[in-house]
C-alpha cells in the first residue's frame, strides 16, 4: 500500500532484548491502569517534542544521538512521576526510520503495551520532502500517531489508530496488527484521506 521501506532496519537504542517479547502482543489486561513511564512517553513527551520541531527530531532520532536524546526524555518524564517505578527504560525503545509516501517518518516501538491506551508505536511524520529545502524560522507541519492497545466490550484485545495534536486527540477507532508496516500503512492512509 504504498512506500514506507525503512532507510536502514530497526535499531535498539540500548539492550539486545526484544520489548515485545515472546507473548502474544494483543494479550493483556482490560481494566487495568496504564502505566506511566509508558503513556507519559508515548502520549506526551514524544509528541510535545516532536510536533515542535519535527525536523530536529526526526534527524535526532535518525542519528547516533537517538540513545542519549531518549535517555534524556525518559529521565524527564520520571523525574515528574513521584508515585511509581518504571519496569523498563529508554533503552526498551526501537527506532524504525521510514518514509510514508514521500514523507519522512520516526517510528518509536515501545515496549510491550499491558494496558489500555499503552502504546504499541508512535510515528511522527514530517509534511514536507527532505531536499526541498528549509527557511530559518520555518514552521514545519506534522503529524503525530499512536496505536494503542484497546479492548472490545467483551473484553477482546484489539488495537486502536489515534492521531494526537498539540492540544486534541483523535480516536480513529480499530487499527492494523501491531506491526510496523500494519501502523505505517494506517498512517499513509490516514494521510491520504
Amino acid at each position: 500500500m504504498g512506500s514506507h521501506g525503512s532507510r536502514r532496519g530497526p535499531r535498539r537504542v540500548g539492550g539486545d532484548s526484544c520489548p515485545c517479547g515472546d507473548s502474544d502482543p494483543l494479550a493483556g489486561a482490560a481494566g487495568s491502569d496504564p502505566r506511566a513511564h509508558h503513556y507519559l512517553m508515548a502520549h506526551v513527551a514524544l509528541r510535545q517534542i516532536g510536533l515542535s520541531d519535527p525536523l530536529r527530531y526526526l534527524a535526532i532520532l535518525g542519528s547516533e544521538e537517538a540513545s542519549g536524546f531518549l535517555g534524556h526524555v525518559f529521565k524527564m518524564v520520571s523525574d515528574d512521576i513521584d508515585d511509581e517505578q518504571p519496569d523498563f527504560g529508554a533503552e526498551a525503545l526501537r527506532i524504525h526510520c521510514q518514509r510514508i509516501g514521500k514523507f519522512p517518518c520516526a517510528v518509536v516501538e515501545m515496549p510491550e503495551p499491558r494496558s489500555m491506551t499503552e502504546a504499541f508505536f508512535t510515528g511522527l511524520v514530517m509534511l514536507k520532502e527532505m531536499g526541498t529545502g528549509f527557511t530559518e524560522g520555518e514552521k514545519i507541519p506534522a503529524r503525530y500517531f499512536t496505536l494503542e492497545k484497546g479492548f472490545e466490550e467483551d473484553g477482546t484485545p484489539r488495537t486502536v489508530f489515534c492521531e494526537w495534536a498539540a492540544e486534541s486527540h483523535s480516536n480513529y477507532g480499530d487499527g492494523p496488527a501491531p506491526t510496523v508496516v500494519g501502523f505505517c500503512e494506517a498512517i499513509e492512509a490516514a494521510l491520504n484521506s
